[in-house]
């Protein structure tokens, strides 16, 4: 593990620099995987347009310092997020002509949007490829305000900032800055320049067809860089972990694959959620002193209640509850610096322990400063910090894992590892990298990857023995193998040969 770097600007509104100091600055149950991935796109976007994506520069061992720039993109999305009016007119208005004048005079905003009249022509053409930006977008079942809700990403046209109702400063509830760990994660991998050049070439490309439609729904000379949020990159404790190799390993894999850009997003966004999810397990391991390797114990889904589906619910549980025990131990860790007994043995006790904390952890008590001895103020800090986390770093994993497909909660059941067929198939395209890989050593090969138990064999490499019967995990396995073969990513040969096949592996 590398030495943990400084903070390079101290951020406005942290009250406390504990979830931080672990982890970076910042991850946020609100921001879900897919938001990351259009954050780190965002990024990508303007560090691309100076030459600089992925190619940012640590010097003499210290945290880069950036800012990069998204644009605010407002009329577009007025069009297809604030546009109620259009699907009314065109169900009511019998001519084209009524249509157009009908919307025109309703649409009020501060654009003037006539020059679409002779762009698209007929109103069904432009209410068809409005219809068609809404259905596409991103997370469209969520119940968000218009300037929060997002195009998918299609080309850089397609990429903006997210903004209040008021369309002012940023808002930092959806891009939360998990997209800039993630940028920085890619930038520190070793292979940044690899991942970049095949971002612009198969991801962001300005000559795809939906990109070039969203540019002509924009007014005739719309500049994008006249109206720019401006941001410094975001916070990421370490310059070299491995974890950030092993991201960068599954990018280029991915984006290697003979799929086009519009079909790779889905599977980055779930994996790139799961590698961020196993370096907040591995930190959190670090901080509590525990050196096994974190671990997902899978249930095939079962028309029964298995045995596996109890293993897999108290891994899913201990996985939870980690980062709670990382931040105790982190506060923990203050008592082992020669400046805790300096405070204790201080002539003002409470005044020296408040002074250390103060310095140690960037703490302002939102209430004052605290009162009582020096026992006392401790106890608040860590008070404090573990209610904080809970608000929103603690609850990360739970949201995350549920949202890549990885996770399922059932009223009644609870919470446990069991992969939808999505998370599955970005699995198998990630993984199987020759074609065809025999099953068994598919199966060891997301151990190796990911930490994904499912066959006995991996559940005997992580917990010495095997924690349950070996009939469950071979029941487990073949639930699996049907799975696969129903989703036409396996093939049997013979009874003692099945193939994990992956349909896209030709490269580039």
């Amino acid at each position: 593990m590398s030495v943990r770097l400084e903070a390079p600007v101290k951020y406005q509104g942290n009250k406390i620099w504990v979830d931080e100091a672990i982890w970076g600055h910042r991850f946020y149950n609100d921001q879900t995987p897919w938001f990351v991935l259009l954050e780190f796109l965002a990024i990508f976007c303007s560090r691309e347009e100076q030459g600089r994506a992925l190619k940012e520069v640590q010097q003499d061992g210290m945290h880069e310092t950036f800012s990069y720039h998204i644009p605010k993109l407002v009329p577009l999305r007025q069009l297809i997020f604030n546009n109620p009016q259009i699907h009314h007119i065109e169900e009511t208005k019998n001519t084209d002509a009524e249509q157009w004048h009908e919307w025109f005079r309703t649409f009020s905003n501060d654009n003037d949007f006539r020059y679409l009249k002779e762009r698209f022509g007929s109103f069904s053409r432009l209410a068809r490829i409005i219809e068609f930006f809404q259905t596409t977008s991103i997370e469209p079942h969520r119940q968000r305000r218009w300037s929060s809700r997002f195009l998918f990403p299609y080309g850089p046209n397609c990429i903006y900032a997210d903004l209040p109702a008021n369309l002012g400063s940023p808002d930092r509830r959806f891009f939360g800055r998990g997209g800039e760990l993630l940028y920085l994660m890619l930038n520190r991998s070793g292979k940044g320049q690899e991942v970049s050049e095949l971002i612009a070439k198969k991801l962001l490309r300005k000559d795809d067809r939906w990109n070039r439609v969203s540019q002509a729904l924009l007014p005739e000379g719309y500049k994008a860089a006249s109206n720019l949020i401006d941001s410094g990159i975001g916070y990421l404790p370490f310059s070299e972990r491995p974890e950030y190799l092993a991201l960068a390993d599954t990018w280029i894999k991915l984006l290697k694959l003979d799929l086009p850009g519009e079909a790779l997003f889905d599977p980055l966004m779930r994996l790139t959620s799961l590698h961020m999810l196993l370096y907040m397990l591995r930190r959190s391991n670090e901080e509590i002193g525990d050196k096994s390797e974190p671990k997902f114990v899978l249930e095939i889904a079962s028309p029964k209640r298995t045995t596996i589906f109890e293993l897999s619910k108290e891994n899913f549980a201990a996985n939870r509850m980690l980062s709670s025990r990382a931040v105790r131990a982190f506060v923990e860790s203050a008592k082992e610096d020669e400046r805790w007994e300096a405070a204790l043995d201080a002539r003002a006790p409470a005044d020296a322990m408040r002074q250390y904390l103060t310095e140690r952890f960037a703490w302002e008590p939102e209430d004052g400063p605290p009162s009582g001895g020096a026992q006392s103020i401790f106890d608040s800090l860590r008070e404090y910090a573990e209610n904080r986390h809970q608000q929103h770093v603690a609850k990360v994993h739970s949201e995350w894992t549920r949202q890549i497909g990885l996770a399922v909660s059932r009223r009644g059941a609870g919470t446990w590892y069991s992969p939808d067929d999505s998370l599955l198939k970005a699995l198998v395209i990630s993984t199987v990298d020759e074609g065809r890989e025999e099953f068994h050593r598919f199966l060891s090969k997301l151990y190796d990857r990911f930490q994904i138990i499912i066959g006995a064999n991996e559940a005997e490499r992580a917990f010495g023995n095997l924690p349950t019967d070996q009939n469950a995990f071979m029941q487990n396995t073949q639930r699996l193998e049907q799975r696969l073969k129903t989703l036409g990513l396996l093939r049997r040969l013979s009874d003692d040969c099945a193939y994990v096949e992956n349909p896209f592996r030709s490269e580039l």
